[in-house]
């Protein structure tokens, strides 16, 4: 899988001298955010634009390079047949601190449409347990973007 991911990016979106493991790192988190939008099984408008805001932001890329992205990851995402992959690369190669600001981009990927299903909250406590985040760090995050969102 991986192969076929960076031989995509050298070719079609990585930007000359960047960093291969920087872009699979992209594409496992924007991997796992599109797994949680599609979790409920309903991509929305509002999900569709909180990922964009967030990716963009995140990894400062505009509008079509954050395009570009979420498509690549979409298409692993569907190839992959688990999140398991995806997990293990972000927990391998990110701090705690960066693990724990991806669940704060899932939630916020959760609370975009303002509710939460239980197959989203199913799929956070899995998220945490893949990237070996305590049950209170995950639940304090929660909290927190209800807050911001006012929820």
């Amino acid at each position: 899988m991986f192969g076929s991911l960076k031989s995509f990016f050298q070719d079609n979106v990585a930007p000359a001298g960047q960093d291969d493991d920087v872009h699979r790192l992209q594409v496992a988190t924007c991997a796992l955010l599109l797994e949680v939008a599609y979790a409920d099984d309903e991509y929305t408008a509002e999900e569709v634009d909180t990922i964009m805001v967030l990716v963009g932001k995140r990894f400062g890329l505009d509008k079509e390079e954050t395009s570009d992205l979420l498509h690549v990851a979409d298409e692993e995402r569907k190839r992959s047949g688990d999140l398991y992959q995806f997990a293990r690369l972000i927990n391998d190669s990110f701090t705690r601190e960066r693990k724990l600001a991806v669940l704060e981009l899932l939630w916020q990927v959760v609370y975009s449409d303002g509710v939460l299903e239980a197959h989203e909250d199913a799929l956070m406590h899995k998220m945490s347990t893949l990237l070996s985040i305590r049950n209170d760090e995950l639940m304090a995050l929660k909290i927190r973007v209800k807050l911001d969102k006012g929820l």
